[in-house]
């Protein structure tokens, strides 16, 4: 599936356990829970963990490099930091004999280019401050271990977070607009990391998918001014989109890799 055909799915299954109170065959209390019972199950971001390793396999990487193995939710590679240990979402490892499944601090570990991957569609506005400081730190901890480390940051959210009251009620309610400039520019801040030597709480490369769930086709934003058009962010505003969206997120990742280990390191 393309990342369209996967925003579709995730809208779909959101509001249909919000409506029905149902899901995975069982019924719940109301809209909320059955919404919560979802999330548990990963499905809806597993969907963007395959988008993730098929964009990989695209841009050349051998599947047997890529862990857990497309098509799959296991093994996920867990890597020892500085100050703890935290399974990644999408890893790569150049050499499958150099995969460590065990929580060991290893120096094989700054090979590995590992991407982890985020969604946040409802209490977006009351958790962000949250979430980006687990974001911001979940890359200090492992840059401070190993410098050259590549890491990548996938982060869905919507344009219109989803009520979490109405779901109660079994019902889909959408929110006024979020803070999507305060997103981008937060998101900026820790993108496009190339000194190694420096920056460790930044990513090698962040995407931002910005999502408007409430259209029958989600519509993904790609550029700043498809979202001043749409009233969005400020006509005024100079927040930027560059290097943040989907596009060519695995080639700009591997391309940093390279620089780093060989242009051989992963093919």
């Amino acid at each position: 599936m393309d990342i369209y055909q996967i925003l579709l799915q995730i809208k779909n299954d959101f509001e249909r356990a919000i409506t029905t109170a149902q899901f995975n065959g069982n019924t719940y209390a109301n809209g909320n829970k059955a919404k919560e019972a979802l999330i548990r199950s990963q499905k809806i971001i597993n969907l963007i963990h395959e988008f993730v390793k098929n964009d990989f396999v695209n841009c050349g990487v051998p599947p047997q490099m890529i862990f857990p193995p497309v098509g799959t939710s296991n093994p996920e590679i867990k890597i020892k930091g500085f100050l703890k240990s935290k399974n990644q979402d999408v890893t790569i490892i150049p050499n499958e004999s150099q995969v460590v499944l065990s929580d060991t601090e290893s120096s094989d570990n700054e090979i590995i280019l590992s991407v982890n991957i985020r969604s946040q569609l409802s209490s977006l506005a009351k958790n962000i401050d949250t979430l980006y400081e687990r974001t911001f730190a979940e890359a200090l901890n492992l840059h401070l271990s190993y410098p050259r480390q590549c890491l990548g940051e996938v982060y869905l959210i919507p344009t219109h977070e989803y009520d979490d009251k109405a779901m109660l009620n079994n019902q889909v309610v959408y929110k006024s607009v979020s803070k999507i400039e305060n997103y981008i520019k937060m998101f900026q801040a820790i993108n496009n990391r190339r000194d190694t030597n420096t920056d460790g709480y930044k990513y090698e490369r962040v995407c931002l998918l910005i999502v408007d769930f409430r259209q029958e086709n989600p519509k993904l934003y790609e550029s700043i001014e498809e979202l001043k058009n749409d009233d969005l962010i400020p006509q005024d505003s100079n927040a930027t989109l560059e290097n943040l969206t989907s596009n060519n997120v695995a080639g700009d990742l591997l391309l940093v890799y390279k620089s780093r280990f060989g242009q051989n390191s992963i093919s």
